[in-house]
């Protein structure tokens, strides 16, 4: 009910009214690296069904960090997952959120709906993914864009990988893109 209620107030940001199903969070924990040591940080944590793939994909909590702009979800995100460092705040500022740990990123997972964000704003998430994921580090973007066609990075995001999860609802589409020299 929380996830519903934060879409209807701010539709553009959340991007659909319903929560990520936990088949779509499998699909993305997935794709993110047990070997790594880097932290993993998560672009939109909402109501933490991903956030939770993570932990039970093997991910150690101190390693994850969860980004969440609404103030009401990122509480409820403390108290789901209290050993989980959760930082409220907006992804154009990744940056300074994570102060000296932008260094430590290995992988980004997100949700955050960029097809309906603003292009401004787009353009500033994706340079701050740029200035803290290293040379072949990981973005795993999930979207509800089947086409594949909605992301459009720069360049130096290399597409590896996809998977389609039917059996969300809506349909979503996970992508993962290497994050290559310019």
């Amino acid at each position: 009910m929380l996830f519903v209620r934060e879409a209807l107030r701010n539709p553009r940001t959340v991007g659909t009214g319903w929560a990520s199903s936990s088949r779509l969070a499998q699909a993305v924990a997935h794709f993110v690296p047990l070997t790594e040591s880097g932290l993993v940080v998560e672009l939109g944590g909402g109501t933490g069904v991903v956030t939770k793939a993570l932990l039970q994909q093997g991910i150690a909590p101190e390693r994850l960090v969860s980004v969440e702009q609404s103030a009401s979800l990122a509480d409820y995100l403390h108290r789901q997952f209290p050993q989980v460092r959760i930082l409220k705040g907006d992804a154009r500022h990744l940056c300074d959120l994570l102060g000296n740990d932008s260094q430590r990123v290995s992988t980004i997972v997100s949700g955050l709906p960029f097809r309906s964000l603003p292009r401004t704003t787009k353009h500033d998430v994706i340079k701050q993914i740029d200035k803290v994921l290293p040379k072949d580090g990981l973005l795993v973007q999930f979207t509800y864009d089947l086409s594949g066609r909605g992301m459009s990075l720069p360049h130096y995001f290399k597409h590896v990988s996809h998977k389609m999860v039917w059996s969300n609802l809506p349909p979503a589409r996970v992508d993962v893109y290497r994050h290559v020299e310019k």
